[in-house]
């Protein structure tokens, strides 16, 4: 579960990415029915239980949904076309109460990845 929850893999994981909402979370049950989870178990009590005790994720109150518990440097901004020029989305961040963007790139689907040099600065 660790494993599927790490950004490296996330970035590659074009159907975990979608079913992310906003603050990044993933249903537990999509977890779930991954090919690997279930072939490991199909008991969601367990499985709630060994994403609750991990350290590399946090699961919402109400023990519905998941996410990657890291600091984020990186934010996702969604819905901005591939054809927009990367000056035009960095543009978006170039405010004196903005920090600086180290990086902006197209992810894909409508998505860009904007990075900042630490969690603090990307949650201003």
């Amino acid at each position: 579960v660790n494993l599927c929850l790490f950004r490296e893999n996330l970035s590659k994981d074009l159907y975990l990415m979608s079913q992310m909402d906003s603050d990044q979370f993933v249903p537990i049950w999509t977890i779930a029915n991954m090919e690997g989870i279930k072939k490991l178990t199909t008991d969601m009590d367990l499985i709630l239980e060994v994403l609750r005790s991990s350290p590399m994720v946090q699961v919402d109150e109400r023990g519905e949904k998941v996410r990657p518990n890291h600091k984020r440097c990186i934010i996702i901004l969604r819905e901005i076309p591939e054809t927009t020029p990367i000056e035009e989305v960095k543009a978006l961040f170039k405010n004196e109460n903005c920090p600086k963007v180290i990086s902006c790139e197209f992810a894909h689907n409508n998505n860009w990845y904007v990075t900042f040099q630490s969690d603090t600065d990307a949650q201003q």
